[in-house]
C-alpha cells in the first residue's frame, strides 16, 4: 500500500509510521484523503481484543494534577466503565486535548487506543479514540491504604469545563450526568467566586443536572478565572474565544391544540382544531469543536418538554393561563419565546404556522432583557385589580341603577 503523504510503498499502514511521516493518526490520514477505513486498514487492524494485563498498573500516590484530571472527567461523564476497562471517549477534532489529558492521567496507567471496530449497525469501519486503563487502577483501594485530599477545586474546574461547557449567546451551558456533581460545583462558585449558576430542568441524564450561568457576566467572570489554566489545555481557551463564522439553524416541531378566539366576530369564536407547526430559529458562532451552533437535540428536547407535551392534544385556552383571553398565534408566539429563551439564549425567531396559509413570525427579547424586563404584559391582561369603583357602582346587584330613557336615574 503506498503511504499519500510520503510515497513510500508499505505492507500496511499503521500510527506508529504515519505519526513518524506526517502527524497524522489513521483516522485522521483517512478524512485528509478521503478514504473508507475499510479500503485504509489491513484486516488484522479490525475489531482487535484487549486484554488488562497488558497495562502497568497505577502509582501508589498520583499527583495532584492526575487527581484534578480525573475528578473533572468523573464530573463531565467522560469515565466510561465497562469491565475490565474504564475508557475516556475522544473526538477526532480533539485528539491533542486527549493526548493533554493522557500526560495528566499516566500515573493511572492510561494509553492511547484508536480502535477499528466494524458494526453491523453502521456497515462499515468507524475508528474510536479512547484512553483505556483497567479499572482496578482507579479503585482507591488498590493504590492506596491511606486516603488523599480532593484535589483542587479549579483545577478539576478547569478540566470538566473544557471537555463539557458550551457557550451560547454569552451563556456557559454545563451538563452534569450526577446531580450531586452539579450542586456541588454551584454552590462552590457562588460561595467562594460570586458566581452564580441557575438550574435548567433539561439534564441530559434521568439523574443528572443541567446549569446554566445566571448572567453573560458571570459567564465573563467564571472564564476569566479559569483562563490561566484552560490556556494550557489544547483548544479549551480558543473554543470559548475563536472568531468563526456565525450561522442561523432551525428545528422544526409540530403540535395538534384546540382553541378558540374569545369575542372573535367570525367562526374563530368556535372551539376548533388543527396542527400547530412551530420553526424555532437560533443564531450564534459555529463552534469550532463541534461543528454546530447548538445540538438540534437539545433544541428538540426543550421545545417539546416545554411547549409540546405541554399543548399537545389540549385546549390552549385552558392549557397556560396567559392564553386564556386571546390564544391567537401572536398571542402563542409570545408565551412560546419566554417558555424557550433561559434555555435557549441564542433564540433569534420564531414562526408559527396555524395553517399552511396563515403564520406568524416573532422575535422576542434577548434573555439579558427578558431577565431584566420579566414577562410581557400583553399576557398577564387581568393581573391588575380592576376599577372596583365604577365595577361596583355599575355591576354589583346592590347598587344596580336603571336609566330612564331620558337619561334621569331611578331606583
Amino acid at each position: 500500500m503506498k503511504c499519500l503523504e510520503c510515497g513510500t510503498e508499505r505492507e500496511r499502514l499503521d500510527n506508529e509510521h504515519l505519526i513518524a511521516c506526517c502527524g497524522f493518526t489513521l483516522q485522521e490520514y483517512a478524512i485528509r484523503h478521503r478514504l473508507p477505513l475499510d479500503l485504509v486498514l489491513h484486516p488484522d487492524q479490525i475489531n482487535c481484543d484487549d486484554s488488562p494485563q497488558t497495562y502497568p498498573p497505577a502509582l501508589t500516590h498520583p499527583g495532584e494534577r492526575a487527581r484534578a484530571t480525573l475528578a473533572g472527567l468523573r464530573w463531565a461523564g467522560q469515565l466510561i466503565t465497562h469491565e475490565p476497562f474504564v475508557d475516556v471517549p475522544g473526538e477526532v477534532r480533539r485528539l491533542d486535548l486527549l493526548l493533554w489529558d493522557l500526560e495528566q492521567l499516566a500515573a493511572f496507567g492510561f494509553r492511547f487506543r484508536q480502535d477499528y471496530e466494524y458494526s453491523a449497525d453502521t456497515h462499515r469501519v468507524v475508528a474510536r479514540n479512547r484512553l483505556r486503563a483497567p479499572a482496578r487502577n482507579l479503585r482507591p483501594a488498590h493504590r492506596r491504604a491511606t486516603p488523599e485530599p480532593p484535589p483542587a477545586f479549579l483545577d478539576s474546574l478547569a478540566v470538566y469545563v473544557a471537555h463539557q461547557a458550551e457557550w451560547h449567546a454569552g451563556y456557559l451551558f454545563m451538563q452534569f450526568p450526577l446531580a450531586l456533581h452539579g450542586n456541588d460545583i454551584r454552590d462552590n462558585l457562588s460561595r467562594l467566586h460570586g458566581i452564580n449558576c441557575r438550574q435548567l430542568d433539561a439534564p441530559d441524564h434521568p439523574r443528572g443536572m443541567l446549569l446554566r450561568t445566571l448572567t453573560p457576566r458571570d459567564t465573563e467572570a467564571l472564564l476569566a478565572l479559569l483562563r490561566d489554566r484552560l490556556q494550557q489545555i489544547p483548544g479549551a481557551w480558543e473554543r470559548f474565544h475563536a472568531d468563526t463564522p456565525v450561522a442561523s439553524v432551525s428545528k422544526e416541531l409540530v403540535f395538534d391544540a384546540a382553541h378558540f378566539i374569545t369575542d372573535h366576530p367570525a367562526k374563530c369564536s368556535n372551539l376548533h382544531g388543527g396542527r400547530y407547526q412551530l420553526h424555532v430559529e437560533l443564531r450564534g458562532r459555529i463552534d469550532p469543536v463541534t461543528g454546530c451552533v447548538i445540538d438540534y437535540g437539545y433544541v428538540k428536547r426543550v421545545v417539546n418538554q416545554q411547549v409540546v407535551d405541554r399543548f399537545d392534544h389540549h385546549n390552549l385556552n385552558y392549557a397556560a393561563a396567559e392564553l386564556a383571553w386571546r390564544s391567537s398565534t401572536e398571542m402563542l408566539c409570545v408565551y412560546i419565546w419566554e417558555c424557550l429563551i433561559d434555555y435557549l439564549p441564542a433564540l433569534s425567531g420564531l414562526r408559527l404556522y396555524e395553517t399552511t396559509q396563515s403564520w406568524c413570525d416573532y422575535h422576542g427579547p434577548t434573555l439579558e432583557a427578558f431577565t431584566a424586563a420579566g414577562s410581557a404584559a400583553l399576557l398577564h391582561p387581568f393581573a391588575q385589580v380592576a376599577d372596583s369603583g365604577r365595577r361596583q357602582r355599575w355591576l354589583s346587584p346592590a347598587s344596580v341603577t336603571l336609566r330612564a330613557a331620558g337619561g334621569h336615574d331611578v331606583s
